[in-house]
């Protein structure tokens, strides 16, 4: 049914619309509407997050590799992936070989990986992990909107009738998904290629097609008076999309030949233009990491449907921060994957692994804080299904993308993701302030440099504060614990500490003043 249809037997009756979705070559694009707060929002943040979703679970052990573990070998005889094959990250683990793009992003700083995510009593099936994954509730909680979707309520509460100049995010590829839904719907439009989201638009009939009878203060008014939006947000998102993909400078970079390259390049395409959504989801349609079967090929654990999937993910995210280079947005674009659930530790019988827990999560972007964040699995210390516990909630993530991202208080996030992660949350971003609750009004500080780095005694750190205010730097392991703190001189921003009594490896350096904090990423070598 084309969207002319659909609109004109939508009639005065009673619908339920979520969307208007729009099915083009097999894909959809959703872009998220917004009101005043989103374009005060837009005017002082360029900032864009890009969301990856590995439909399927994926197998965090064969993706992340503990080398040094025998437990791992031995669980795996035909799976486990040969120390000498993979790519080198610490001294105990290495990616899979097929992540030479992510190899590559790592070596320049620009990739965290952190250890063992999933949350409390995690849910092995697919749809009710996607759920809780997306809507961040609770294990035993069926929530009903996304996280991504109750940030742009807060945002944007003029949704729907209040529309910025531009889509406030957009989806390519899948169904709608639940982590867009709002309080009042999910404000979305859907489309794979600009140039066939405005034809289908401008073929289709526009707001003037919705029915606009009087039906008084009742629930079908309400209704109607919704899907008119919707389609009012088509009409002008088609013309906004499209001026953005026709502005994008002519790309350089070569994609690889894959489903999710071809979605990435999308994106950048879009971003390149001008678009100025601030989230970008994009996901696996034809393919799936639910790997019980094949997961590897015959006696060669580097080949199979693992291996291909995780080839396609790396070289196209590495395409897609090229192409964000060239264009000039690398600085301003960060971007995560994440998956349902992680694999089960021992291999089955077929070749492939059953539903887990745990598994790594990344996070990519030049400003990400580029290392290693958590301990290597524990192998030995399962659940009582034998399962892999848990370092790191996955919504303490979410909280670093919007507080340390998207700059959000903690009071907000809170409500966003309805516990206090705020105080767990992981420092992934550099570059930018978090404000916390009760932070002095107008409080911005920033490192302006940290020297030498890498280090072996002596560091010079010089920040930079906009208020004359006392100001802590604290150096804390990957694990998050406390390890060294110095003063800020108020008078010359200058603190000083010697890491002569520190290991060799990488360490977070917190900056902490007036109820702001930012970070920073210090190497101590011998």
């Amino acid at each position: 049914m084309n969207r002319r249809n659909f609109i004109k037997n939508v009639g005065t009756t009673s619908v339920a619309v979520a969307t208007l979705p729009s099915v083009i070559d097999g894909f959809t694009v959703k872009a998220l509407a917004g009101g005043d707060a989103m374009g005060r929002l837009l005017e002082d943040s360029d900032r864009v997050f890009v969301i990856i979703q590995l439909t399927g679970g994926n197998d965090g052990l064969n993706t992340v590799i503990p080398v040094d573990n025998d437990i791992y070998y031995n669980n795996r005889p035909k799976l486990a992936i040969a120390k000498n094959k993979a790519l080198s990250l610490t001294d105990t683990l290495r990616l899979h070989p097929s992540l030479s793009g992510f190899k590559k992003l790592y070596d320049e700083g620009q990739l965290a990986i952190v250890q063992g995510v999933t949350y409390p009593n995690p849910d092995r099936s697919h749809f009710r992990g996607t759920d809780i994954w997306l809507t961040a509730t609770d294990a035993s909680v069926f929530g009903s909107t996304g996280w991504v979707g109750r940030y742009l309520d807060i945002l944007a509460p003029g949704f729907p009738t209040e529309l910025p100049e531009h889509p406030l995010a957009v989806q390519v590829g899948g169904t709608q998904s639940l982590g867009f839904a709002g309080s009042k719907g999910s404000m979305g439009i859907t489309f794979r290629d600009p140039d066939e989201f405005a034809r289908l638009v401008s073929t289709g009939g526009g707001i003037e097609e919705v029915p606009a009878a009087d039906l008084g203060d009742t629930k079908a008014a309400a209704e109607v008076e919704f899907v008119r939006n919707v389609a009012r947000s088509a009409d002008v998102y088609a013309t906004v999309v499209k001026t953005a993909a026709d502005a994008a400078p002519t790309s350089t970079v070569t994609y690889p030949n894959s489903d999710i390259a071809a979605k990435l390049r999308v994106v950048a395409q879009l971003i390149a233009g001008g678009l100025q959504s601030k989230v970008f989801l994009v996901s696996w349609e034809n393919s799936s990491f639910d790997t019980h079967a094949n997961q590897v090929v015959g006696s060669d654990p580097l080949t199979g449907a693992h291996a291909n999937l995780l080839s396609d993910l790396g070289g196209a995210v590495e395409a897609f921060m090229a192409d964000m280079k060239n264009s000039g947005n690398a600085g301003r674009v960060a971007g995560m994957t994440f998956s349902e659930f992680g694999r089960r530790v021992a291999e089955n019988g077929s070749l492939g692994t059953d539903h887990g827990t745990a598994a790594p999560l990344f996070v990519f972007g030049e400003n990400v804080l580029g290392s290693v964040i958590g301990a290597d699995p524990d192998l030995e210390t399962l659940d009582n299904r034998g399962d892999l516990l848990m370092n790191y909630d996955f919504r303490d993530i979410y909280a670093s993308v919007l507080l340390q991202w998207f700059a959000q208080p903690s009071t907000v996030v809170n409500n966003i993701l309805y516990h206090d992660f705020s105080k767990t949350a992981v420092p992934l971003f550099k570059g930018a302030s978090k404000v916390l609750e009760g932070a002095a009004a107008g409080s911005t500080i920033q490192f302006r440099s940290v020297s030498p780095n890498p280090a072996s005694d002596v560091v010079t750190v010089r920040v930079h504060m906009n208020l004359v205010a006392d100001a802590t730097v604290v150096v804390h392991s990957m694990h998050g614990k406390k390890m060294l703190s110095a003063e800020v001189n108020p008078v010359s921003g200058v603190a000083q500490f010697n890491v002569s009594g520190l290991s060799t490896g990488n360490y977070i350096l917190g900056l902490y003043s007036g109820g702001a904090v930012t970070h920073s990423l210090l190497s101590v070598q011998r």
